[in-house]
């Protein structure tokens, strides 16, 4: 990876990044402010046919919420709950099942499936407890290299080899609106890692919303091919936070679907107003 890739890697990574964190999550209804436990939140949500997670990839408070709320979901929906996680790119779907299946081993699993630096920590839990219930889990993401050469090329997918074709979205499009605004002003936070030119912000934009299509398209179909299960997406918070991004993508794509949103929020933060229908509370260190 050259040292343009690695910066668009830090730049589209610390839309999700916090700092570490410690002590017990906890969950709340963004509408009446009621605190939740996981089973009460997953009661809440039977009425949703996908929920999304969104997280800050470096908080471990989140991440054993996670965990907490798929097993109280599955609890109540048995085998009618399936994973779906960014953390997987759709050219992986195969491996993913066969190490679900017990076909593969984790050994092997990991050192073809690309996980994330930090998978053995907060995402194998996840994992494990699928596999264990024979849970289907969702490959969801477009393959990194993929949205990589998107961000290099000036949005364009000019010049990737046919055999890669087929894990682009079908249809991808960088909307303007309250995401692109959004995107444009955390890019030009004092905190970004460059400032880009016009052209390269809107290629890093476009890289984005590659992700998005291609994550909606993903759970979209799942659910086409399974009808009445509930679907729990794991995602970096930019990507679903206010119905944007993912979410924005999935209702566009499937305006029957009832689509739930949860937000990360610091307890300090108390009295904002949260971007989702449902909050998980944490601190950072």
């Amino acid at each position: 990876m050259n040292k343009y890739i690695k910066t668009i890697a830090l730049s589209m990574a610390m839309l999700c990044l916090g700092a570490g964190a410690a002590g017990a999550a906890q969950f709340s209804d963004a509408g009446s402010g009621k605190d939740l436990n996981a089973a009460q939140l997953a009661q809440r949500l039977q009425k949703y046919d996908i929920v999304f997670f969104g997280e800050f990839h470096d908080q471990g408070e989140i991440h054993q919420s996670e965990i907490d709320l798929l097993q109280a979901m599955h609890k109540l929906k048995g085998a009618k709950l399936a994973l779906s996680m960014e953390m997987f790119e759709a050219d992986n779907q195969d491996k993913l099942d066969k190490f679900l299946a017990g076909a593969l081993s984790e050994e092997d699993f990991l050192a073809t499936a690309r996980p994330w630096p930090n998978y053995r920590t907060d995402y194998a839990p996840l994992v494990n407890f699928a596999k264990e219930k024979k849970m289907p889990v969702v490959a969801a993401n477009v393959p990194r290299f993929l949205a990589a050469h998107v961000a290099k090329n000036n949005a364009s997918t000019e010049g990737i080899a046919e055999q890669y074709l087929q894990w682009l979205p079908k249809h991808t499009y960088a909307p303007e609106g309250a995401y692109k605004d959004k995107f444009y002003a955390q890019m030009n936070s004092p905190e970004a890692p460059m400032k880009m030119p016009p052209a390269r912000l809107a290629a890093v934009y476009a890289a984005q919303c590659l992700k998005d299509d291609k994550m909606a398209e993903s759970i979209a179909a799942f659910a086409d091919a399974h009808q009445n299960m509930q679907i729990l997406h794991i995602n970096g918070c930019f990507h679903s936070d206010a119905h944007l991004g993912t979410a924005q993508k999935l209702e566009a794509l499937r305006p029957e679907l009832k689509v739930a949103v949860i937000t990360p929020l610091e307890r300090k933060q108390k009295g904002e107003k949260p971007a989702g229908d449902f909050v998980v509370w944490f601190d950072r260190k």
